[in-house]
């Protein structure tokens, strides 16, 4: 049975994905912006892992978890950095990612494809990207995905936030992923613990006036949606 914080990410997710108006050049194989430079939540990191577990890939899961690059813990989350905003505070965003390839791309597809976590859904450009090309995508656009991983966020509070590949190995503690820590180096076991953050509650959106126009029906999609019965916005309020 899947978890009630599983279904509402995928409700989130199917959300944004009808909202979306761009006309996106990404396609099947261009993997440029396809590296460990993503942050995640538990509540996404669980759907990777359910993922795995379902398909027996254990070993296979393991062996890309030690392909890893150096990582550190966020200096801010996405609803830290907006409440530090709210409240008139001079903060830059956190800008800190690897370079190297995802781990999880097998022959420029992503292997995962189907539970990716949010940071690779929007992910997107409007025309084709290069090493030395950078993605293009409109303001609005990333103003509406940052709002949606605000919304992620508020959904996992106080879980673990981080780097995909320290959340990914922080879930191994977890009992049903347990059986992974005898496929990783001692040394890993606990390494993502050590670079993960909580995630905060939503605080409010960082969005500006004209913005709100295109993207309130996105938010409105996404509270309206019902999960077993209830909206996704009564879930997010514990109604």
């Amino acid at each position: 049975m899947i978890p009630l914080k599983e279904k509402v990410l995928l409700g989130i997710y199917d959300a944004f994905e009808k909202w979306v108006e761009e006309d996106i050049a990404c396609q099947k194989g261009c993997a440029t912006c396809c590296t460990q430079n993503v942050i995640i939540t538990a509540v996404e990191g669980e759907l990777i892992h359910r993922f795995i577990r379902e398909r027996k890939k254990r070993e296979w899961f393991a062996a890309k978890l030690q392909k890893k690059a150096k990582t550190r813990r966020p200096e801010f989350t996405t609803n830290g950095f907006a409440a530090n905003c709210l409240e008139g505070n001079d903060v830059e965003p956190d800008t800190y990612g690897s370079g190297e390839p995802c781990p999880f791309l097998e022959q420029n597809c992503c292997s995962i494809y189907e539970v990716r976590p949010f940071s690779c859904r929007c992910f997107a450009s409007t025309a084709v990207c290069r090493p030395s090309v950078p993605a293009l995508i409109g303001e609005t656009y990333l103003s509406a995905s940052t709002a949606v991983m605000q919304v992620i966020e508020h959904l996992g509070q106080g879980e673990f936030l981080g780097n995909m590949l320290d959340v990914l190995l922080a879930l191994c503690g977890v009992s049903e992923n347990r059986k992974y820590y005898k496929l990783l180096p001692a040394s890993m076991a606990d390494q993502g613990l050590a670079h993960v953050v909580k995630a905060l509650p939503l605080p409010g959106f960082l969005l500006l006036e004209e913005e709100m126009e295109k993207i309130a029906p996105l938010l409105e999609s996404i509270f309206l949606t019902k999960v077993d019965g209830r909206t996704i916005e009564d879930i997010l309020n514990n109604k």
